[in-house]
């Protein structure tokens, strides 16, 4: 029996799997000494965490993007060699890493800002186990709305952040509940290699790639309501005004003609009817459009920036995120294709109609 299965019946009423589904949070987990945290934790808890693209001088790790990071409790901190609390902290993170590292437990040292070229010597000198990367341009101190350090985050097996500025007094006890949580069940590995891989971008959204989308909803059909029955669907969230989502319409007119029996590409704008109208009567696009002024689907997963699409495969799952003329990984047929292809609902579609 390891050490953690050890603790864990020490300790039952932490990491039981009735409380473990309810997804937990403990008063006492949070550091709610600082008032600018409450905002933070609004904005970020339960959700996913900001991306980890723009942290750099990786130590110790090829770790590098939350997919990476799969199943794994991740314990961020947010630190400085030239900042004394954060180093009168390292000896606890030593001893959760001794402990808790063989259970799934993830400790990721970020070094702010300031001084980061420091953090690679310290850690080689100190001899610390886990993971590091620099902070270089604050990108992601930003997301996270760092105003001190050392300041302690969490995510859960799940992916979603669990705890924003953890109380750096119970960092054991969420450690333990959280690795104590059953990892998510998913698809199997041969299903998830079928579909394309999520690769590590700024997406100006919650990423709920491999996740339930949200519900399809429009406030009015500017163009026949199409029929999704069976089909893959691509949302295009757009608006008239925006010069990249015009660019972006001929390349998804050309992808809905090369894939018509078995994709739905859907235009969704928040911009009122009659605008949309004024621009279409000009410049007809030729897949289905609708409108939204309440921005339903949109506000679901907090869309920052647009053109921003979603392709959902026919059991409602979200195969590809992003911009389309995203440098990092641009919309392509080819990418179109493999989800139609590993789609069982369109291959259904399909043997029954040949049946």
């Amino acid at each position: 029996m390891s050490r953690f299965s050890v603790l864990c019946l020490a300790a039952i009423t932490l990491v039981s799997p009735a409380i473990a589904q309810k997804a937990t949070i403990r008063p006492e987990w949070r550091d709610t000494t600082i008032e600018s945290n409450n905002a933070a934790r609004e904005r970020l808890e339960g959700k996913p965490p900001p991306s980890l693209e723009g942290l750099s001088n990786w130590v110790q790790t090829d770790a590098r993007s939350w997919k990476d990071l799969r199943g794994k409790v991740v314990l961020i901190d947010v630190w400085a060699t030239w900042c004394g609390p954060c180093i009168r902290g390292i000896p606890h993170l030593k001893e959760l890493n001794d402990k808790y590292a063989d259970d799934g437990l993830v400790i990721l040292g970020v070094h702010s800002a300031r001084g980061w070229n420091k953090m690679e010597g310290y850690v080689k000198e100190k001899k610390l186990p886990w993971s590091f990367a620099a902070d270089t341009e604050r990108t992601l101190g930003k997301k996270l709305g760092i105003a001190y350090i050392p300041s302690y985050f969490f995510i859960d097996r799940r992916g979603v952040m669990r705890v924003a500025y953890a109380n750096r007094q119970k960092l054991e006890d969420i450690s333990r509940a959280l690795l104590g949580e059953p990892a998510p069940a998913s698809e199997s590995k041969s299903s998830l290699a079928a579909w394309p891989v999520s690769v590590d971008k700024e997406l100006y959204a919650d990423d709920v790639r491999g996740k339930k989308a949200p519900e399809l909803v429009v406030g009015q059909w500017l163009s026949d309501k199409p029929d999704t029955e069976g089909k893959v669907v691509l949302i295009d969230f757009w608006a008239t005004w925006c010069g990249p989502c015009r660019k972006a319409i001929p390349e998804l007119e050309s992808i809905q003609q090369e894939f018509a029996d078995d994709l739905v590409v859907i235009g969704i704008s928040d911009e009122k009817p009659e605008k949309v109208e004024k621009f279409l009567a000009k410049s007809p696009i030729a897949y289905a459009t609708a409108v939204d002024t309440k921005a339903r689907m949109k506000s679901a997963i907090h869309v920052r920036g647009i053109p921003h699409l979603l392709i959902i495969s026919t059991d409602g799952v979200v195969r590809w995120q992003g911009f389309p003329g995203s440098p990092k990984e641009p919309l392509t047929p080819a990418i179109v294709r493999q989800i139609i292809n590993a789609d069982p609902g369109v291959a259904k579609r399909h043997a029954s109609a040949a049946g």
